[in-house]
């Protein structure tokens, strides 16, 4: 390719358009110039030209492609044609992909391969040491690309960002989930404690498997896993590292459109029923990926949402959302919280997470442009962390409350959604008295909202003097309800299977009123005015104030509430 780079270096004209090819960029050059390249067949057409600032690959530039047939001899365009013949073949009625990274969609037809050989390296959009991304036109018997240099290609890459995307992700449908907290609210202990315990409880009770897509994109949790729960020091105090804003642990920065990019990590898992399932029978159509993101909370401070930060926009993509709430960075929460625990007596400064909320929320609104009065129809769960320091004044004992149901006549064990509605109603009460401004911002915007408790560590932490830092010992770890708000998240984008049990005894509630999304009622016996959102109706839930269990009534669009007429005069 002399001839080639000999051409490029002539170049002088000052407004043209730049190329990258073969690991170097030259330019710029005139149309006509470029025309000649091509017509010389010294212009590959996985060369990327450079058009009004936008990267855009040789062959899909709509004045030059006549140029490469024109130039070309019979037998090279029999050879593009039969590439793109393969192509089709293996596109499967050009389906439509996401990418997991930066959320473009684009036909499977269009998908990149990663160059294999060592000189194809230099990339416009991740950078100049990564391996080269390009369009195929020849593929080998089994489907894979064939780079320039003559090597087989099996990893495949998005057109748009150019990030690596597992096979998985094309041949499997995806479900993408959020994880959102405040920075230091123990939301890196809480992913490793929810993935390790999800893993074990999936396998063990629900059949299904919870394994890794590609381990290069969950090293980060495995690592988290292994340093607490594979840790064979166990009498050894340890600590996870803080999640960083930046970094390739943690993100991806690229040249999109001549601007640097933050993209966000995915964790991508693929969740597969075992022989044991009921749905085995039919295990290509259950199997399907679960995609969660985790970001730093400063990524949500107000402010940082620019147009070269894009790690929280995968918010309007998720399929539902889990926020973590700290109760000891709220002032009012914390003195319910176990004084003897060193993270309550070791920070004194609380945290206003209602800020962070608010501007998750905010990014939703403008990136799905709602309208001011419309309500988020996608899950929320407000996940309260570190239940071993405040248990005590839970009504609820969480290592003793099942949230499984077995089904002796099926052998099949359920996700138990009655127990889990009922927690969070008590958890929700609990809220309301300390924090009422979280309960009311979360369940005025989204349509479905649960309050969960959990800990990571299933006891309080301890103070390591020696080290000078809040750690734990791995042998004294028990997670408690980690899970759950995943199982949750799963069953309601119907990934997995639940079942609604009754409680006995319990008191209806007979005095109420619908409002839009929204029930009022008065708790029976009581004058007692409350208020409960839809995911609670029809539902059986703890009450404190009679300390019974009152059952909600299901709303019926034909059926008028009894209390409708004199609900207000009471």
């Amino acid at each position: 390719m002399a001839g080639f780079n000999n051409f490029f270096r002539s170049g002088s004209s000052e407004d043209g358009f730049e190329v990258f090819s073969n690991g170097s960029k030259s330019g710029p050059f005139s149309r006509e110039e470029i025309i000649s390249f091509a017509r010389e067949q010294i212009l590959r057409e996985d060369a990327m030209i450079k058009i009004a600032g936008v990267w855009t690959l040789a062959r899909d530039v709509d004045w030059l492609l006549p140029e490469y047939f024109n130039g070309m001899t019979d037998n090279s365009a029999e050879s593009v044609s039969t590439a793109r013949d393969s192509m089709e073949q293996i596109s499967t009625d050009d389906k439509i992909i996401t990418c997991p990274h930066c959320w473009y969609k684009f036909n499977l037809s269009q998908i990149n391969f990663i160059a294999k050989h060592l000189e194809l390296v230099g990339d416009p959009v991740i950078g100049p040491e990564a391996q080269l991304r390009f369009l195929p036109t020849a593929f080998n018997e089994q489907g894979y690309a064939i780079d320039s240099k003559g090597m087989v290609c099996q990893d495949m890459a998005c057109p748009n960002c150019h990030q690596k995307i597992p096979e998985a992700v094309i041949d499997l449908p995806g479900t993408m989930f959020s994880i959102v907290g405040a920075p230091a609210s123990g939301k890196s202990y809480y992913l490793a404690a929810m993935t390790w315990q999800l893993r074990n409880v999936l396998a063990a009770q629900l059949d299904y498997s919870l394994i890794d897509t590609d381990t290069t994109f969950n090293s980060v949790l495995n690592n988290y896993e292994s340093i607490l729960f594979l840790n064979r020091n166990n009498d050894e105090y340890v600590a996870l590292p803080k999640t960083e804003l930046q970094g390739s642990d943690f993100s991806h920065q690229i040249m999109l459109n001549g601007l640097s990019v933050d993209l966000p990590l995915p964790f991508i898992f693929t969740l597969k029923p075992t022989p044991a399932n009921q749905c085995y029978t039919t295990e290509a159509e259950a199997m399907r990926n679960i995609i969660l993101y985790d970001n730093a909370g400063e990524h949500f401070e107000p402010g940082r949402d620019t147009i070269s930060n894009l790690s929280t926009l995968h918010l309007v993509h998720s399929s539902g959302i889990m926020f973590l709430y700290d109760p000891i960075k709220d002032s009012r929460m914390v003195s319910r919280c176990n004084p003897l625990d060193p993270q309550v007596s070791r920070i004194s400064r609380g945290t206003n997470q209602l800020i962070l909320l608010n501007e998750m929320i905010a990014r939703i609104k403008k990136y799905t442009g709602m309208k001011m009065d419309e309500k988020y129809t996608k899950p929320l769960v407000v996940i309260i962390p570190k239940y071993d320091a405040w248990r005590e004044y839970f009504p609820y004992d969480l290592e003793k409350t099942p949230y499984l149901y077995y089904n002796e006549e099926n052998f099949t064990y359920s996700l138990e959604i009655a127990q889990i509605t009922n927690i969070s109603f008590v958890t929700r009460d609990m809220l309301l008295e300390t924090a009422p401004e979280v309960v009311t911002t979360c369940e005025s915007f989204f349509e479905q909202v649960y309050f969960l408790p959990a800990s990571a560590l299933g006891r309080i932490p301890e103070y390591d003097t020696q080290k000078d830092m809040i750690a734990i010992k791995p042998d004294s770890l028990n997670p408690i309800w980690a899970a759950v708000p995943m199982l949750l998240q799963l069953w309601l984008s119907g990934n997995i299977s639940a079942v609604v049990c009754e409680f006995e005894g319990s008191v209806p509630v007979e005095k109420y009123k619908f409002n839009g999304s929204s029930m009022i009622y008065t708790v029976p016996g009581t004058h007692i005015r409350a208020n409960v959102p839809q995911n609670y109706w029809g539902k059986t839930v703890y009450c404190k104030e009679i300390q019974k269990y009152i059952k909600f009534p299901q709303a019926e669009k034909s059926v008028k509430s009894p209390a409708d007429d004199d609900f207000w005069a009471q």
